[in-house]
Order: C-alpha cells, then sequence, then structure tokens
C-alpha cells in the first residue's frame, strides 16, 4: 500500500509549494480588504474626510488615491479643498485626475476657477479650458457653463451661437438651468432663430424640474397670451403656484 504521507526525500519540495500556497492566500487576503471602492463608498469617504473632518476617514482615502484611480484622486483633491487646503495639494490631486482623463475633476476645476475659493483665485481663461475639457468629452454640466461663458464673454469671446449650441447640449441632457436660457434664446431669437414654440416646449421642460423662473415665465406669458399662447389665466394661475413651489425647492444648478 502507497504511504499517504510524503517520504522525507519530498518534504524541501511540499515545503516549497507550501509557503507559495501561502504567499498566494496572503496576496488573496490583502486584497479581500482593500477592494476597488465603489462610486457611494468614495462620496461618503469625502463627507467623512471633508466636511466630517474625520481623520480616519482621510488616511483611508489617499490611501486609495495613492494606489488607486483617477476617480479616488479626484475625491481626495475635493476632500482635502473642503477642508480648507490651504497648501494646495487639494488641487493638485484634482488636477492629476483631470490630466488622467477624469471629466468630472476637469468640470471641478473649471468651477473652482470660475468662483474662486480659498487658495484658488478666480480665473475665467483656466476655468474655460478646463470646462472646455470637460464639455468636449461629454460632461453636461461642463457644457451648461460653457454656454454661459460664450453668451457673456468669461475667459472666451463672445460668441452667441457657440453658446446656443453648448446650452443645447446641457439641455438635451436635462439641465434645467441650461433649458430656461436656451428658452431665452429661442424667445430673443440670441444665436438661434426665433421659435415661439422651441421656447415654451423649454420652458415647460425647465417648469417640470421646478426652474422658478420658467414656472414664472410660463406664468406670464398665458395671462398675458405671449409666446404665441392663448390668454388663459387658469393656466396662468397654475404656473404661478408652480412657481411658488418652485423657490422652495429649486432645481439645482450643475
Amino acid at each position: 500500500m502507497r504511504s499517504i504521507f510524503p517520504s522525507k526525500r519530498n518534504t524541501p519540495r511540499l515545503a516549497a509549494a507550501l509557503l507559495a500556497g501561502a504567499a498566494a492566500l496572503g496576496g488573496i487576503a490583502w486584497a479581500s480588504r482593500t477592494p476597488t471602492p465603489t462610486a457611494a463608498e468614495l462620496a461618503q469617504l469625502q463627507i467623512l474626510a471633508g466636511p466630517g473632518r474625520q481623520d480616519a476617514a482621510l488616511a483611508r482615502l489617499t490611501n486609495l488615491a495613492e494606489g488607486g484611480t483617477a476617480d479616488a484622486r479626484r475625491t481626495l483633491g475635493l476632500a482635502l479643498l473642503s477642508r480648507g487646503d490651504h497648501d494646495g495639494t487639494g488641487l493638485q490631486w484634482l488636477r492629476r485626475a483631470a490630466q488622467e482623463g477624469d471629466t468630472d475633476a476637469a468640470f471641478q476645476l473649471g468651477k473652482l476657477y470660475s468662483a474662486g475659493t480659498a487658495g484658488v483665485p478666480a480665473d475665467a481663461v483656466r476655468a474655460f479650458a478646463w470646462f472646455s475639457a470637460a464639455g468636449k468629452a461629454g460632461h453636461a454640466g461642463a457644457a451648461y457653463y460653457l454656454g454661459i461663458a460664450w453668451r457673456d464673454g468669461y475667459g472666451v469671446k463672445t460668441d452667441h451661437a457657440e453658446a446656443a449650441r453648448w446650452l443645447r447640449r446641457a439641455a438635451d441632457a436635462g439641465i434645467a438651468a441650461a433649458q430656461f436660457l436656451l428658452a431665452n434664446a429661442y424667445r430673443e431669437g440670441d444665436g438661434v432663430p426665433r421659435d415661439d414654440i422651441e421656447a415654451v416646449r423649454l420652458y415647460s421642460a425647465a417648469a417640470e424640474q421646478d426652474h422658478p423662473e420658467a414656472c414664472q415665465t410660463l406664468a406670464m406669458a398665458y395671462l398675458n397670451g405671449e409666446l404665441g399662447l392663448q390668454r388663459d389665466e387658469e393656466e396662468g394661475r397654475h404656473y404661478l403656484m408652480e412657481a411658488a413651489h418652485a423657490l422652495k425647492h429649486p432645481a439645482l444648478r450643475p
């Protein structure tokens, strides 16, 4: 009968195999302790490490950013910026994520340079550049701000046709603020042919998302018989009530 126990001659080879197996299992266990975080987990870490100022969460997020992907680096950058980021580290992480192709990081950089904040002076040219990078990659929020930039000449020469083109992208993506601004453009023939029907459609789409100014515009249009609409006091009062409601729960800007 063959023994089920190894002979002394095979003991070194068996030991080596066992050590290799243990190392492999150890690697699997370590990987299971540091899985790739989901977007929801990163969002939670951002809150805890940023406004929550929990050092353990910040350490975890830093570890993820150093060895992880661009979305972790973007999250760390935003968390540090919300803590004050007096040494510019948060901005560096955010810029690195953007340079790696993270469109939301580019969008956030555009907003930072557009408004200006602690450690980040307002710079319309830089804001436009980052919004352009994100907008060309399909970021709807960036498209909205590009529409405003082209319309008002923030960081670029004014071009109302180009403004309408970018606002169209944002409006088609469902951004209420863009729908309202594009409706205004169609009402006035500003960068696009004048079109009351399209203006009403866009105002209505924005109003459906509780955009106060869109609700108020439709109310006045029905009360006064504007935008090609027949006067309708009942519909006008309806939109006035919708405007009052929307002022308490307005659609968020991107």
